[in-house]
């Protein structure tokens, strides 16, 4: 229907439907495996160039034509040629499921690649050697475009490998491991929108992909079963399916392990892994009910038949010790049973390993896998009747040959929806009569459809008015060979047309400063215009064009003219089509593009002192005023700053007011109320502050009438009459003398105003304050300490009283000092002097030998020449304890005789009494 207001029109813009099956009709996996499933059977495909061990992905036209697939890490066009920008993406050939394709909503030339990595922090698993390096690179996505490497596309350079938070970002373990091997796509509630679903630890991730690309804020729905890291290389093994009806959704996790480790009996820890089934919503992307339908096994594909009735499961078995295998299973179980974990059924029991299940355009589910005993197979498995209850569901292992490829564990996913026999509609604009049919090839004896308003037919192929815009439930439910199928279920929105300005508006810009300046054409960013022609609704969507027809036939906006547009011809016109999202509602308005005479805009530069790293601080807010002023602009003139030129022009990125730069040259836009009234440019200048040396701290010495000169730190080549100085004495001069200790700040400026203020800190420098000096003396080890105030101040040597000396040290304490009468001397560091302070440490000597040789001829103690000891008290007792002699401290000390004669040789003891109160005790011998 069409109805004209002005330049209004609106027209039903057709809703082509989201899937044909036949994005699915072509297969590439495994060792340069294929499958083509255009003619209704698997014919083997010969030219793909993936050899992989598990992820792949693959993705046709509705036609059943190849676009592209990948392996996660390199992409292959429909040519069977590498993609220019197609490698280094970071899914991984051992990765469960490396990638899923999913194309843009309403938009045939772009799609998104989703990835996931495979975990490997730690290099090496107990039962899988891997060189890959760490860490895992999780879920990140990439887009292609099939518009560039002449048209067999390429990944936008800008848009490869964005990455997708699927962790918490604070959680070191986390951010290690970031995502499972599990990805999985279905259509949303809304029949346009697409889920993309993967998991990691215990939350599910929902992210929605619209028309509007993709919403990178995650649906999260989190579950009582946590997958632990700890044993994650193999733990986020397994598949992740959604039924294509969109209701279930099922998990394989091949194991649920806490480390990597071997069992305590060397066992490998398999038969920890089970498999889930949760409820799936479309509507909202949450996961909910989960329960467990195997436990305590192998898991890894997991598959659900077309009519969404019935689940497939592989596993692998193996021995108990986790190291032999013996095969795997193929189970089924019923999703019609009232007890879904009891229906399970073993199909088949094989000597391959486990691999992937994946439900075809046929109908039919396929199986790969290879030998548990090594070898290559050349041929897949099929599960002919998937509806049906247990073997009787026809599965045939090896049924069809890959005529050279090599079967191994992988195949392709895609969007589940895409096996879903159900029903599509178009024209969902408000008056429009919606027409309703039936995606599918099944022959039908009946249908009844409820349209959700109280409205219902029974034509195969019908059409329905609605009378008022909303959300419906369209129930459709069909009879097929007498048996009638559950109901299929859609919700459908009835849009109201946009509400748009309804007379042309005009679009004011600069004339181009060329060779004909003032000939009405430039070049218009048409985005400015939306604002005005949509009232301010930015929900809508604009798409210019320059007829009106043009505008009605791009069903798919995809010719529009480009935002960026030079206006061809004075006063042109051209026509915006604002359409409501997700529907066929548009009306088209009117925009006349007008060029204005350029006034040229030459400020004067604006100067700021730089920050230290060569920028500066400009507040451009400040300068629109200044530039009103310095050239005499009226107030309704408007002044907005850009990068460059053509920013300028276009009225794009223009820069905030507080604006940190480098120098360079800034460009102005001048607007009036009309639109456009200049452009032009001015210079931001960064001006060098004045460069200065840190000042390393200085020192006046104690009891010294010196003092000490201050410099402002200036380089050494500056002109110092290029500079002003300002220290906090009051003094202008580039040095002065100064004898106190303290800050003294010093502010250098330039001639440009910039200024750098360095502070000089002085201090008195004071000789060592001796506050005690202790002696441990006789002692196996004599030691002495010094204690001084600020002893990292100072260095510390003693002069022995025989006339050799230590060695200045930084420890004010010494060891192995010898008996004697010794001086101390304490330097300062600084250089500033030194003090010496006189000390005794007692030595007994050990032995002596009377016998008139000159040598050890008496027994004393050393040291005792000191003053403080000049009263000291000496006893010299036999072993009986008999007191034998008194020594004097300034004599000579005993000679070894007790009343005139000699005592015999023997241990004699000591005894000392000195004046402060110190006692001792010792013993020596007498030797003749």
């Amino acid at each position: 229907m069409k109805k004209n207001v002005f330049f209004i029109f609106i027209f039903s813009l057709l809703t082509t439907p989201l899937f044909a099956q036949k994005e699915a009709a072509i297969w590439y996996f495994g060792g340069n495996a294929g499958l083509d499933f255009n003619s209704g059977s698997p014919v083997a495909l010969n030219n793909g160039k993936l050899v992989t061990n598990e992820g792949c992905s693959s993705i046709s036209d509705k036609n059943g034509n190849l676009l592209f697939y990948t392996d996660g890490s390199i992409v292959y066009d429909k040519t069977h040629n590498e993609m220019p920008n197609g490698y280094g993406l970071l899914g991984h050939k051992s990765s469960t499921q490396s990638a899923i394709i999913i194309p843009k909503p309403k938009n045939p030339y772009i799609y998104y690649i989703f990835t996931v990595d495979q975990p490997n922090p730690d290099n090496v698993d107990d039962d899988l050697t891997n060189n890959e390096d760490p860490p895992n690179n999780g879920l990140n996505y990439s887009v292609v475009d099939l518009r560039l490497n002449n048209g067999l596309g390429d990944i936008i350079n800008s848009e490869k490998n964005i990455h997708l938070i699927t962790y918490n970002p604070n959680d070191p373990e986390e951010v290690k491991f970031k995502c499972s091997e599990k990805i999985t796509a279905v259509k949303h509630a809304d029949g346009l929108s697409i889920w993309v679903i993967t998991h990691f630890k215990n939350t599910f991730y929902s992210f929605k992909i619209s028309a509007q690309g993709i919403n990178t804020t995650p649906i999260k729905t989190s579950t009582s079963l946590n997958i632990p890291t700890g044993g994650y290389i193999s733990n986020a093994i397994g598949y992740l399916k959604i039924s294509p009806n969109g209701k279930k959704m099922a998990m394989a996790n091949t194991a649920i392990r806490t480390s990597n480790d071997l069992g305590p009996k060397g066992e490998i820890r398999r038969n920890t892994g089970n498999v889930l089934l949760y409820d799936f919503d479309t509507g909202t992307g949450k996961i909910s009910n989960g329960i467990t339908v195997l436990s305590g096994a192998n898991p890894y594909g997991v598959e659900f038949s077309a009519k969404s009735k019935k689940l497939y499961v592989t596993v692998n078995l193996f021995d108990v010790t986790g190291r032999m295998s013996l095969g795997s299973n193929l189970i089924q179980f019923d999703l019609k049973n009232p007890n879904i974990p009891s229906s399970n059924t073993v199909i088949n029991n094989s000597n391959y390993v486990a691999g992937a299940l994946q439900l075809a355009i046929d109908e039919k589910i396929y199986r790969v896998g290879y030998p548990t005993g090594g070898g290559y197979i050349d041929k897949i498995s099929v599960i002919n009747n998937p509806e049906i209850n247990g073997s009787s569901c026809n599965f045939i292992q090896n049924a069809i040959s890959l005529n050279g490829g090599i079967s191994q564990l992988g195949l392709p996913p895609f969007i589940t929806s895409l096996f879903l026999y159900t029903f599509e509609y178009k024209f969902n604009c408000l008056g429009d009569s919606t027409h309703f049919y039936i995606n599918t090839v099944e022959k039908i004896d009946s249908v009844l459809w409820n349209f959700g308003d109280g409205s219902t037919s029974t034509d195969l192929d019908t059409y329905h008015v609605y009378k008022d815009p909303g959300e419906y439930k369209v129930t459709l439910i069909k009879t097929v060979n007498g048996e009638q199928r559950d109901p299929l279920e859609k919700i459908i929105t009835i849009y109201e047309s946009p509400i748009i300005a309804t007379t042309a508006y005009k679009l004011i810009q600069c004339d181009t400063q060329d060779s004909n300046p003032t000939d009405g054409i430039a070049t218009f960013n048409l985005e400015v215009a939306n604002n005005e022609i949509t009232l301010g609704n930015n929900e809508y969507e604009v798409f210019y064009y320059h007829t009106i027809s043009d505008a009605e036939n791009d069903t798919d906006n995809l010719n529009s003219i480009s935002p960026i547009y030079r206006n061809v011809i004075q006063d042109e016109y051209i026509y915006a089509k604002v359409a409501q999202p997700n529907s066929s509602c548009y009306k088209i308005g009117t925009v006349i593009l007008h060029a204005n005479e350029n006034n040229a805009i030459l400020p004067e530069a604006m100067r700021e002192c730089d920050m230290g790293d060569g920028k500066a601080l400009f507040n451009l807010e400040q300068k629109k005023g200044a530039i009103r002023n310095e050239l005499g602009l009226t107030p309704d003139i408007l002044f907005y700053f850009y990068p460059t030129e053509q920013d300028a022009s276009l009225g794009t990125n223009e820069l905030q007011n507080e604006y940190i730069s480098n120098s360079k040259t800034v460009f102005v836009r001048a607007e009036n109320r009309e639109g456009c009234y200049g452009t032009g440019q001015f210079d931001l200048i960064v001006e060098l502050t004045p460069q200065i040396n840190t000042f390393d701290n200085s020192f006046i010495c104690e009891g010294e009438n010196t003092s000490i000169i201050l410099n402002s730190g200036l380089e050494p080549q500056a002109s110092l009459s290029d500079y002003t100085f300002l220290w906090s004495t009051g003094e202008t001069t580039p040095s002065i003398k100064v004898r106190d200790e303290g800050d003294y700040k010093v502010v250098v400026k330039n001639k440009f105003g910039c200024s750098q203020t360095r502070t000089c800190s002085v201090t008195m420098s004071y000789l060592a304050k001796i506050q005690n000096i202790y002696v441990f003396d006789l002692v196996p080890v004599n030691e002495v300490q010094v204690k001084v105030t600020n002893p990292n101040d100072y260095r510390y040597m003693i002069q022995f009283e025989n006339g050799s000396s230590t060695v200045f040290q930084n420890d004010p304490n010494f060891k192995n000092v010898p008996g004697g009468f010794h001086e101390l001397i304490i330097e300062n560091r600084n250089g500033c002097g030194l003090i010496k302070r006189s000390f005794a440490v007692l030595e007994a000597a050990p032995f002596f030998t009377p016998n008139a040789d000159g040598i050890n001829d008496f027994w004393n103690l050393k040291g005792l020449n000191g003053i403080d000891y000049k009263d000291a008290k000496i006893f010299i007792f036999d072993r009986y304890g008999k007191l034998l002699k008194q020594l004097n401290s300034s004599g000579l000390g005993w000679d070894g005789n007790y009343n005139g004669a000699p005592s015999p040789s023997d241990d004699y003891w000591f005894s000392i009494e000195l004046l402060d109160g110190r006692k001792a005790k010792g013993h020596f011998s007498l030797k003749r």
